[in-house]
C-alpha cells in the first residue's frame, strides 16, 4: 500500500480498496440474523426463488433448521442442501436496503463514482463449508450497463481467509479490456462461463483476506475469483453493486428495470 496515494487514487490504480472493520459487530450480527431468517423462509414477502443452493447438496428445499448460532450458521436443513447465494437482498428486504444506504459505505462509493448513485443489484454469497470455487470473471460481463465502471462493495460477514474461499484479484486489470467469458464452467446442473485461463496472469493475483465487518470495493472490470471453502464454517459475503445515476441501460431486448436512488440526482435518459 502506498501511503502517499488517496483512496480514489489507489482505487484508480489497483481497481479495488479494502477498508478493514468499516462496519461494527452489531451490524454484522443484524445481517447474519436476517440471512438466517431469509434462508429459513421466515421473512414474509422474500421470494423463495431468490435463494440458490450449493451443487452437490441434494435437491433444493427450504432450509428449516440452521446449524449453529446465526453468526456461524451453515444454513443446511438436516439431509437437505446448503444455501449458496441469496439474490436481490437489498431490493427485496428493508434490512439490507438500509445497509446499501449506510453512509459509511455510500461515502466511499461517492468518492469513486461521484455524488449521484443508484443501486444496480445485490447478492449474499454464502460459500458454505465445502462450497465450490468461482473462477475468474469480470462483473461487467454480466451487467448491461455503460460505462463499464460500477463499484461493488463486498462486505465480510465472517472472517475471510485463504482456507474459506477469499476473493483473489488481478490488480490493475480493470484498466484493460472486457474479456470474453468463453470458457465453460460446470456449476451443478448448469454451465456458467469464465475468462479463459490463458488470459489470466496468475503471477500477479492477490488474495483479499479480512476480518468480519471489513469491506472491499472493486471495479466492475476487475478480474477476480473466489476459492473453495475448505473450512468447516461458511464464508458469507454481501455484495452491493452501485452505479452512477448517469449510467445507461444497454440490453438489446429487455426493458430497463427501475433502479433505486441511493444518493444525489437522477437524469433523463439514464438509469
Amino acid at each position: 500500500m502506498d501511503p502517499e496515494l488517496t483512496l480514489p487514487e489507489r482505487y484508480q490504480r489497483d481497481g479495488y480498496l479494502v477498508l478493514e472493520r468499516l462496519l461494527a459487530p452489531s451490524d454484522i450480527e443484524r445481517m447474519s440474523e436476517r440471512i438466517t431468517a431469509i434462508a429459513a423462509g421466515q421473512v414474509a414477502g422474500f421470494p423463495a426463488a431468490n435463494v440458490e443452493y450449493e451443487p452437490g447438496y441434494g435437491d433444493p428445499e427450504p432450509a428449516t433448521q440452521p446449524v449453529g448460532p446465526p453468526s456461524q450458521a451453515t444454513l443446511v436443513s438436516p439431509g437437505g442442501p446448503a444455501v449458496r447465494k441469496i439474490n436481490q437482498c437489498a431490493e427485496r428486504d428493508e434490512v439490507f436496503m438500509q445497509v446499501a444506504q449506510d453512509p459509511r459505505i455510500v461515502d466511499v462509493v461517492a468518492m469513486l463514482l461521484g455524488p449521484d448513485i443508484k443501486l444496480y443489484g445485490s447478492q449474499c454469497f454464502m460459500k458454505p463449508a465445502g462450497g465450490i470455487e468461482k473462477p475468474y470473471h469480470q462483473d461487467s460481463a454480466y451487467f448491461t450497463i455503460e460505462p463499464l465502471a460500477l463499484v461493488t462493495c463486498w462486505i465480510a460477514l465472517d472472517d475471510v481467509t485463504l482456507d474459506n474461499g477469499c476473493l483473489w484479484v488481478i490488480p490493475g486489470s480493470h484498466l484493460g479490456e472486457l474479456h470474453e467469458h468463453s470458457e465453460p464452467w460446470q456449476v451443478g446442473d448448469r454451465v456458467d462461463m469464465q475468462v479463459p485461463e490463458a488470459r489470466i496472469d496468475r503471477l500477479r493475483e492477490t488474495p483479499i483476506t479480512m476480518p468480519a465487518g471489513s469491506c472491499s470495493f472493486h471495479h466492475s472490470k476487475l478480474l477476480h475469483r473466489s476459492g473453495p471453502n475448505r473450512s468447516l464454517r461458511p464464508r458469507r459475503g454481501l455484495a452491493i453493486h452501485y452505479m452512477s445515476a448517469r449510467s445507461r441501460w444497454t440490453h438489446p431486448s429487455h426493458p430497463q428495470p427501475s433502479y433505486p436512488q441511493i444518493r444525489g440526482q437522477q437524469f433523463e435518459g439514464c438509469v
